[in-house]
């Protein structure tokens, strides 16, 4: 744990506090082995959306936010939807790729 902890701090920006915590919650078996990669991959997808958006000049980084906070709750491939526009029908599947893992 103390390895996690120290990567987090050293490499990820955390502070010890905070990164000690997140070791805590992992190790202590709170959550389920598979929340941490969720986290992760829902961060992903924020990013990937930010790009597309406000690095692509669609919107400011402002309207990202309020836009976004505004749909609450939803996987971020429907607020991805919405904001282009996508029309999501009762069969709709999942196609968005997000992450290009040959960076």
């Amino acid at each position: 744990p103390q390895q996690c902890v120290d990567f987090l701090v050293d490499r990820v920006g955390h502070e010890r506090a905070n990164a000690e915590g997140e070791v805590r919650r992992s190790f202590a078996g709170g959550y389920s082995p598979l929340y941490q990669v969720a986290y992760l991959v829902g961060g992903l997808q924020i990013m990937s959306l930010k790009n597309e958006m406000v690095d692509k000049g669609k919107m400011s980084y402002k309207q990202f936010h309020e836009a976004f906070m505004k749909e609450n709750q939803i996987p971020i491939e429907m607020v991805r939807a919405t904001f282009i526009n996508q029309p999501l029908t009762r069969d709709f599947t999942t196609q968005w790729k997000f992450y290009d893992f040959n960076k």
